[in-house]
């Protein structure tokens, strides 16, 4: 064949191929790069959601209100949409065309979750009353918005009468509701731990064994910004006045909040305070200082010491620099209470052959396209096998406070259980008023993300739908948690650091978390903890008459220094997990080949004061059941 005739079949035949071949190419490498960018987009979306609701959260007394959480999520949801918007604008895609191919944007709190969605709104309200629609609900217009909370919530039976509903939360506090084997009826709420690890309880001086660690009251403290209702000059009406800078108070949780005691304030400028009244107690409000009345002062004085009349001895004591009478004992109270509430459960479950409701707890499934192209029913997440009746067996094998047990195991398939029945359900309603062809379906998450969700307050948000050429579609999902909030305090969210010496003038110290071998490895001794969101910077608002400063926002921090950098900082060193600083069991170093060189003990003072900061800080949290013990 001349060599003209191959120049002219190579021109014909393979130029196009080789042309076709080289589009359909590039065509893929688009794919991928938009695919890459919409997850970079997405996740950054979600940050900026999560960065919205921390803001709102941590600077707000109300955040764990029901009312006031829906509000914090909604700015949430508008952050989402606006960021989302703002960085898909070049495409041409507005907030209402996004709202098209978002099915759900899911956000689980402390013990139960909201989702952002689609749905039929069968409720108007005319002249201030509601009206319900007699619509076939498939016939009413769909709208956007919060759907009602629901809790992580599992049902056990067992023989003719035991019939318990379980709360369940993001650790180990639990709320019962229902009957017993014997008919009698059950309402009860606390945190669920190993009772055969708390011993030596002294009810009179408030210390008690804790996983072999003594629990004794603390001496607590912070650097806080103020503002003070203070009575004019003329004697006509009052002015608010800001402290001006932060000074380090003392404090006693009581009543799940913070009452602090002042030595710090002269007795002729307190005077002009109109809350004053004679008494060196107080408490904040939105950052306003207001003094406690005789009343209240002898509520706090019958907490701390036993006796109503105590209020000036506890003062005294203090300012002579004794401090017994005012201390904080949180974390004893936690270990006492769960002690007691635990004993309780183990014994209804006790002997008892437990069934679960499937209703709420079904393993849900989803068809999605495995590499062979077949479309196959997978389950979303894949539950371990286990006998029920063992889940309140508690023991050293099974502690609840460990991440390991068998009951935390079975709370985390709970919650994933509920969120995916939800999210599925909501997600096909979608379906319905969608009328783009693509088929919105909830993924099959990773486990390490659903580890995520179910230990931690998150955000959770889809995006699918979006063309992104050669007729595919992008469709994927981004969980980001939420680690410093004012509802929730995990095993992650102490920090340790030194006792502080209350100097306005001392910035000095370090924070460290208390897994860092730096910290372990240097026998500290005055050391306390603290939760996370103590160490962030604190906002607070002057009042108007101060605002001629030139500013409108003070800035503090309630802990002073900065964090340690091989734990806080570059995240290394951390080789033992929170079950060995909980329960007190050794760790291996290992080679880099996986050879154990060492094994060794997490430092005992370490232990103390995470023991005593986790137990304390989570006594404390708002709990919506906790009216359960009151009857």
């Amino acid at each position: 064949m001349k060599l003209q005739q191959l120049a002219i079949i190579f021109i014909i035949i393979v130029v196009p191929i080789s042309l076709v071949v080289s589009e359909y190419t590039n065509n893929n490498i688009e794919v991928l790069q938009r695919q890459s960018e919409y997850n970079d987009i997405l996740l950054s979306s979600t940050y900026d959601a999560i960065r919205a609701f921390q803001m709102n959260t941590l600077n707000n007394g109300y955040s764990t209100i029901n009312d006031s959480k829906i509000r914090d999520i909604s700015a949430a949801v508008n952050s989402f949409y606006n960021s989302l918007a703002s960085a898909l604008g070049t495409s041409g895609y507005t907030i209402t065309d996004l709202q098209g191919y978002i099915p759900a944007l899911l956000f689980t709190m402390y013990d139960g979750y909201y989702i952002y969605g689609n749905y039929q709104n069968v409720v108007s309200v005319q002249n201030g009353k509601q009206n319900y629609s007699t619509q076939n609900i498939n016939e009413l217009n769909s709208t956007n918005g919060i759907k009602p909370y629901i809790y992580y919530t599992c049902e056990y039976t067992s023989g003719a009468y035991l019939d318990i509903i379980v709360n369940y939360t993001l650790d180990n506090y639990i709320s019962i509701m229902g009957t017993d084997g014997n008919k009698n009826t059950v309402n009860r709420a606390g945190y669920l731990i190993n009772p055969s690890t708390v011993t030596e309880i002294n009810e009179q001086n408030k210390t008690l064994k804790a996983h072999g660690i003594l629990v004794e009251p603390e001496i607590l403290g912070e650097y806080i910004e103020v503002i003070d209702t203070v009575r004019r000059a003329s004697g006509t009406g009052t002015t608010m006045v800001a402290q001006g800078s932060p000074v380090y108070y003392n404090y006693v949780y009581y009543n799940n909040q913070k009452y602090y005691i002042d030595n710090k304030t002269s007795d002729e400028n307190i005077s002009t305070y109109s809350t004053y009244q004679g008494i060196r107690f107080f408490r904040l409000n939105n950052n306003i200082r207001t003094y406690l009345n005789e009343n209240e002062a002898r509520g706090l004085a019958q907490f701390l010491t036993g006796n109503e009349n105590n209020i000036s001895n506890i003062y005294n004591n203090f300012v002579n620099g004794d401090k017994t009478l005012f201390r904080d004992a949180s974390a004893y109270r936690y270990y006492k209470e769960a002690k007691e509430f635990s004993e309780y459960v183990i014994s209804i479950f006790s002997g008892r052959t437990l069934s679960i409701v499937t209703d709420s707890y079904n393993n849900q499934v989803n068809y999605t396209t495995t590499p062979d192209g077949s479309n196959t029913q997978v389950p979303i997440h894949s539950r371990a096998s286990y006998n029920p009746s063992d889940i309140f067996v508690i023991n050293a094998n099974n502690d609840p406070e460990a991440e390991d047990s068998l009951f935390n195991e079975h709370r985390m398939d709970v919650i994933i259980s509920s969120i995916e029945s939800s999210l599925m359900s909501i997600i096909a309603n979608f379906n319905l008023h969608q009328n783009s062809g693509y088929e919105f379906a909830l993924p099959v998450m990773s486990e390490e993300d659903w580890y995520t969700i179910t230990n931690n307050i998150t955000i959770v948000t889809f995006l699918q739908g979006l063309p992104v050429k050669n007729f595919k579609y992008y469709s994927n999902y981004a969980v980001v948690a939420n680690t410093k909030n004012k509802e929730f305090v995990s095993r992650d969210s102490i920090l340790i650091r030194d006792v502080e010496s209350g100097n306005a003038s001392d910035s000095s110290g370090t924070y460290h978390n208390p897994r860092c071998m730096a910290l372990s490895d240097s026998n500290p001794t005055n050391i306390i903890g603290y939760s996370n969101i103590d160490f962030e910077q604190q906002t607070i608002l002057l009042p108007e008459e101060q605002e001629s400063q030139g500013t409108q926002t003070l800035y503090y921090y309630p802990h002073s220094g900065a964090g340690g950098y091989e734990c806080i900082i570059g995240k290394e060193d951390l080789l033992y997990t929170s079950d060995n600083l909980m329960l007190g069991t050794q760790y291996n170093i290992l080679d880099d080949d996986g050879n154990i060189i060492e094994t060794k003990n997490v430092n005992n003072n370490v232990r103390k004061a995470y023991i005593q900061a986790l137990a304390r800080e989570k006594y404390n949290l708002y709990k919506v059941n906790s009216y359960f013990n009151e009857y």
